[in-house]
């Protein structure tokens, strides 16, 4: 507890420096000067590429595991889920 009081009186001894003049201008100066990194072209086209290949497998695993299995298609599967019937009845007779 004691140290937590000498930690605040030090603290209440520290003093508000004076900036060296134009330094908000110097850092501006640094912001536009620096350049906005960007990937080489062949990595954009290998990345966007990649990504398409890996699509394109992922809808054909599910295209195959769905043949596989026999499962209904859309609206089917959906009723199926939510046990309902996909008759266009609306009474049960």
């Amino acid at each position: 507890m004691m140290k937590q009081y000498q930690n605040i009186e030090q603290l209440k001894k520290v003093r508000k420096v004076d900036a060296p003049p134009f330094l908000l201008t110097r850092i501006h100066a640094k912001i536009r000067a620096s350049k906005v990194e960007q990937l080489p072209l062949s990595w954009r086209w290998a990345g966007g590429l990649a990504f398409g290949l890996m699509l394109c497998l992922n809808l054909l695993a599910v295209k195959m595991n769905h043949q596989a299995t026999g499962q209904p298609d859309g609206i089917e599967a959906l009723a199926d889920g939510l046990q309902m019937t996909n008759a266009n009845q609306l009474y049960h007779e």
